[in-house]
């Protein structure tokens, strides 16, 4: 087994490792958040963007966690999309399938599905925001929509796979006419 394919299963194997256990700290999170057995903020292992305590005064009910679990979880999905797709990636290379079709096509659902979670953090954010405040006073609901430098950086990435992606296409196909040449 070549150096590549070693570490193209360690690889795969993480991310199929990260695609079970996200949903589950996702759960845990939303179900455990500011109670005793919320282990993840007490260590400070997880720090979250939005400051939930300035979006509500009261303590999160069970209907309030379950509707930012689902916000959530539907976040969650755009990123599992993308596991699922560098797991096919990196599956093609533990097969030795390095420059091929399917890989460029990979690139390309990649790159969109970094642009998917641009979008989907900006309708997130905002979500979230009036889930978390929606049992304060009338007059207290906040909607609050962010876009960050770390949204730019992260179009930015997708910008770039995609290039990645363009290349990977224009070498299978000059690999193609290469391997019709006689």
């Amino acid at each position: 087994m070549t150096k590549i394919q070693k570490t193209s299963r360690l690889v795969r194997k993480a991310l199929q490792t990260v695609i079970i256990l996200l949903p589950v700290f996702v759960c845990y999170y939303w179900l455990t958040l500011n109670t005793s057995t919320d282990v993840l903020n007490l260590t400070q292992l997880i720090d979250l963007d939005m400051d939930i305590s300035a979006l509500t005064q009261a303590p999160l009910t069970l209907e309030t966690r379950l509707l930012a679990l689902l916000a959530s979880l539907g976040l969650s999905a755009i990123l599992l999309y993308a596991l699922v797709l560098l797991v096919r990636l990196f599956k093609n290379y533990e097969q030795q399938e390095i420059f091929n079709f399917e890989n460029a096509l990979l690139y390309t659902k990649l790159a969109r599905s970094i642009f998917y979670w641009v979008v989907g953090n900006f309708i997130y954010t905002g979500v979230l925001s009036v889930i978390l405040s929606f049992n304060n006073p009338p007059g207290e609901r906040v909607l609050q929509l962010t876009f960050t430098g770390v949204d730019i950086m992260t179009l930015f990435l997708g910008v770039v796979v995609l290039v990645i992606s363009w290349v990977m296409k224009e070498g299978y196909e000059i690999s193609q006419e290469h391997s019709h040449t006689i």
